[in-house]
């Protein structure tokens, strides 16, 4: 049924948007994309992927695990090739947690992973609520300034209670393993100011390089966004899309483009292949998670670790 919703999601907005725009506008604008501006987005896209499983290679190391960073690059590209297939970002991260547990530790290689996303996220949301403030120029409606602060106060307050939180929850077999991994063996990620203060600088940097990439692209349809604009609207479709509502994305992220950029007088087709540009430059990317993933071996590890002959004798 939650499957059926997420179809019926975006179907339901991929259907109203070409409703909305004109489909012969639309194909005018896709027949003049400038190439040169959609590889230069596509190669800063690669490259805040790579900086995001750097940033990733630090929260794992942090809670023990010995990995090379080729390693955690390798899982975090085939990750995105499993994206591809998911609702949302979560198949992506499941694969991740698999290949960097291998069998062992397999809650605690979890951790990382949405440790990962969770401080990925904080950063996102924060990134739109500062520029909506630093930027009121473009005159947004006062709920979705003050709900864009709100939600970024309430994820860094719920970051910081969360290793105190997990002390209040009764006690069964579920939550005490639940405790001793938040509280035991996640404990650096909260107590190493120095490690929360790099992770904090890397996910900016990430960010940062996907604004970067929007802006180039808005160049390949013709389009002269101030980058401050990307500030703002980047960080909103990024954080709408990763919300499980849709298929992959599909249907909020070009709503979400048609709302922003028709703001600033962007014409509604433009908004609309910018929005599928980017889903190109994503799904190139999961391409390349793909071949990843076949010379890899195409073969994913397996949930538990394979007992060992002695141990079986003694079973």
């Amino acid at each position: 049924m939650r499957w059926l919703v997420r179809v019926l999601v975006s179907g339901a907005i991929v259907v109203y948007v070409l409703v909305d725009v004109d489909l012969g506008d639309l194909g005018r604008a896709l027949t003049h994309v400038h190439l040169a501006p959609v590889l230069a987005a596509t190669a800063l896209t690669l490259g805040s992927q790579a900086i995001s499983a750097y940033k990733w290679s630090w929260i794992a190391e942090a809670v023990g695990f010995r990995r090379s960073l080729a390693d955690y690059t390798r899982f975090y590209f085939i990750g995105m090739f499993f994206n591809l297939f998911a609702p949302s970002t979560v198949g992506g991260d499941v694969v991740r947690a698999l290949y960097l547990g291998a069998g062992h530790r397999r809650t605690l290689a979890a951790g990382s992973v949405v440790f990962d996303r969770a401080s990925g996220l904080v950063s996102l949301v924060m990134l739109a609520a500062i520029a909506f403030l630093l930027f009121p120029q473009y005159r947004f409606p006062r709920s979705l300034i003050l709900g864009a602060v709100a939600v970024g106060g309430a994820l860094v307050v719920a970051w910081w209670a969360a290793p105190r939180l997990v002390r209040l929850l009764p006690a069964t077999p579920r939550t005490e393993q639940l405790r001793r991994t938040v509280g035991a063996d996640l404990a650096p990620l909260w107590r190493d100011r120095r490690l929360f203060a790099g992770i904090a600088l890397v996910s900016l940097v990430f960010h940062l390089t996907q604004v970067a990439a929007q802006y180039v692209l808005a160049r390949a349809v013709g389009v002269a966004l101030p980058f401050s604009y990307c500030l703002i609207f980047h960080p909103m479709i990024a954080a709408m899309t990763a919300l499980p509502l849709s298929v992959n994305g599909v249907g909020v992220r070009e709503g979400g483009y048609l709302y922003f950029l028709t703001r600033i007088n962007v014409d509604d087709s433009i908004a609309v292949t910018m929005s599928l540009l980017a889903f190109g430059v994503t799904l190139v990317g999961g391409l390349v998670g793909g071949l990843v993933f076949l010379a890899s071996g195409a073969t994913l590890p397996a949930l538990r670790a394979p007992e060992s002959k002695e141990a079986g004798v003694a079973a």
